[in-house]
């Protein structure tokens, strides 16, 4: 983790937890649709222990663990999506 000061009081902050914030908005209409859509992002939470003052961060490693695994295409070599039915370039079926 980081070694992060407080702004408010110069203290050392300590990390509490990752965590995943729930983007978008719930709405009369659509109900929870939008939340399913947004999608949640994912942060790192610190305290300071002399204010009690939060801070939240983007969590570092987010791009590795939201990415879908990769294939490469037998017929022409494009690396591409694991879930694709077929490959973007070439079209090729699996």
């Amino acid at each position: 983790m980081k070694n992060i000061t407080c702004s408010h009081c110069s203290a050392e902050m300590r990390f509490v937890t990752r965590e995943r914030l729930q983007l978008g908005k719930t709405g009369w209409l659509l109900g929870d649709l939008p939340n399913l859509i947004a999608g949640a992002l994912e942060v790192d939470i610190y305290l300071c222990p002399e204010c009690r003052k939060l801070e939240f961060f983007a969590a570092e490693d987010v791009a590795a663990e939201d990415e879908l695994p990769q294939r490469r295409c037998p017929a022409c070599g494009t690396e591409h999506d694991f879930d694709y039915p077929r490959c973007p370039k070439c079209n090729y079926e699996y």
